[in-house]
């Protein structure tokens, strides 16, 4: 399993999916200093918490009985290097180390810094540019913006979708820090950021953004497909309130006055925080049984109604998928593909579909544990592998020329095979 793709909103860290609620939430406090009870060793009190820790990821870890790993060895030799004696410091770099012994991504260090960060950030209203944005390692690693927010100081810089920021006030994008290079054009309002960008097809320029307030927002866009009875969708970053309205609106729009004979729903940017209307989608395309969600103590198979909404059962269906594709929008794609209801199309994605239980340390630093995943109904464990496309077409999303997405014209082809 490899997750190092994610979406970010400069200026702020979007909310993961969670697939069901969050179970196993372990808390360990300081030990007491009183004059009664028993006491410990520093050694001792390291091992009690190691040991709730193990115990949460035997009860709970969603790939301990499938994961190719020797558990005894793996527990005995960290409980073997506390035992000799850490500190507090050394004692959580010893939890950092674990997490990176297991598959990327399905058990993650946060320190008591990021978490109280993430806690307290305010997702709605921030400092920074309005700017969505993923990371790219190939060829040089670079920000791939995904998407940037109507009149924000980014789209009036004109930065847009598709461009690469290569520098920040003149410094690289490093291959160790990631997607945490945004850190270094987040800042307060009024304040200002240089920024290299490149283009899809063009040469490397300068921009100078000045910072400012900007509320989060994410807005569906739609299109006629030119010379075509096909619709097209883009779902946006980050969902919001009336993101289900406007799809429907769209259909309505579509099939008003003609028959629409084709959609395509693009999810190449889609990543869900709460509230993504998943339910609701596979409602209006779909029917019957769409998967399984599943712990490590019970599974619950997903079935839905159909509702046939301006023919929506009906409508031949591509969906684009891609590295930016996370969370929800992946289980739709992934349903909607097993009971053949539609195409996907794209590279595969990062399976990021898992739910967490959460263990507290002591200084208030945290540790997830993937516990809960979704199994499609043709048996794929989308949390391991991802979506498969149907069809592979291995176009990144920063290779995208304005108006040549060879992807659009690849559904569109697939579209006019089934008429």
């Amino acid at each position: 399993m490899k997750k190092t793709k994610s979406i970010l909103l400069i200026g702020s860290i979007l909310v993961s999916f969670v697939v069901s609620s969050c179970a196993g939430l372990s808390t360990i406090e300081e030990p007491a200093n009183r004059d009664y009870g028993p006491r410990y060793s520093l050694q001792e009190y390291q091992t009690q918490i190691f040991e709730a820790l193990w115990k949460i990821i035997q009860d709970n870890y969603i790939y301990y009985e499938s994961a190719d790993t020797d558990w005894d060895s793996l527990h005995d030799n960290y409980l073997e290097r506390i035992k000799s004696g850490l500190t507090a410091v050394e004692l959580n770099s010893l939890f950092e180390e674990l997490t990176a012994e297991l598959p990327s991504g399905t058990l993650v260090y946060q320190s008591r810094e990021e978490r109280i960060t993430q806690d307290t950030t305010d997702l709605s209203t921030y400092g920074g540019i309005g700017a969505f944005v993923g990371f790219e390692e190939q060829d040089v690693p670079h920000i791939v913006v995904l998407d940037v927010i109507p009149k924000s100081p980014a789209e009036k810089a004109g930065l847009k979708a598709h461009d690469s920021i290569l520098k920040i006030d003149g410094d690289p994008i490093h291959l160790e820090e990631g997607l945490n290079a945004v850190e270094r054009v987040r800042g307060p309002a009024g304040s200002s950021v240089d920024l290299s960008i490149q283009s899809p097809g063009q040469s490397e320029h300068e921009i100078k953004i000045t910072r400012a307030a900007v509320s989060t927002t994410g807005q569906l866009k739609t299109n006629e497909i030119t010379n075509t009875d096909y619709g097209y969708l883009l779902f946006p970053p980050v969902t919001y309130e009336k993101l289900m309205d406007d799809v429907l609106q769209s259909l309505k729009d579509f099939t008003n006055n003609r028959k629409l004979k084709g959609l395509i729903l693009d999810l190449r940017i889609a990543n869900s925080t709460g509230g993504w209307p998943l339910e609701q989608l596979l409602t209006l395309f779909g029917d019957g049984t769409a998967g399984v969600f599943y712990d490590r103590e019970q599974s619950q198979q997903v079935t839905i109604k159909g509702q046939n909404i301006l023919g929506s059962q009906s409508i031949p269906l591509v969906i684009i998928v891609g590295e930016n594709t996370t969370g929800a929008p992946e289980i739709l794609a992934a349903s909607l593909q097993a009971i053949k209801r539609a195409t996907v199309i794209g590279v595969a994605t990062p399976g990021s579909v898992e739910g967490e239980s959460t263990f507290y340390l002591p200084d208030g630093s945290r540790i997830f544990i993937e516990s809960s995943s979704f199994r499609s109904l043709n048996g794929e464990e989308i949390g391991i592998n991802g979506i498969k496309p149907d069809v592979l077409v291995e176009m990144g999303w920063d290779e995208i020329q304005p108006n040549k997405d060879p992807l659009i014209d690849k559904s569109v082809k697939i579209l006019e095979a089934i008429q």
